[in-house]
């Protein structure tokens, strides 16, 4: 018997800090690529809302223009993105602007207006400024 517990070899201090340590990074990595997944998805929520928003001003501007014969232009009008923690906000300010141009296909002028919608904010999470435009042309 004494035999046998000469031959059994335990790990010796260096292989479990080798170890310790490879385990730390493994972790470490895994909890970095989860927050910045996170930070994604949430930059990928508010771009969504941000879109919405604009696509939904569109969609009363056309019906607007198709009653009124006319655009209800505004800036920086307040919108909702996200409800945080605490009670907190993400507000956007959407802007529309109309361009009024024309086209020259086959040496006629057509004139035909641009209007753009825009939703800009300040992501919380990298501090960066966002942009969303969608346009709709009306001839």
């Amino acid at each position: 018997m004494i035999a046998s517990l000469k031959s059994e070899s335990g790990m010796t201090l260096l292989e479990v800090l080798a170890t310790s340590i490879i385990v730390a990074v493994a972790l470490i990595s895994l909890y970095t690529g989860i927050i910045y997944a996170d930070k994604q998805v949430q930059r990928n929520y508010h771009d969504r809302v941000a879109t919405l928003h604009a696509s939904g001003e569109l969609e009363w501007q056309t019906y607007f223009f198709k009653n009124y014969k006319t655009f209800e232009l505004y800036t920086n009008k307040n919108v909702i993105l996200d409800v945080m923690p605490r009670g907190r906000t993400l507000n956007g300010q959407m802007t529309t602007r109309l361009i009024e141009t024309f086209e020259n296909p086959l040496g006629t002028i057509v004139p035909y207006k641009i209007l753009e919608v825009s939703v800009v904010w300040i992501e919380p999470g990298d501090r960066t400024q966002r942009r969303i435009v969608v346009r709709e042309d009306y001839y």
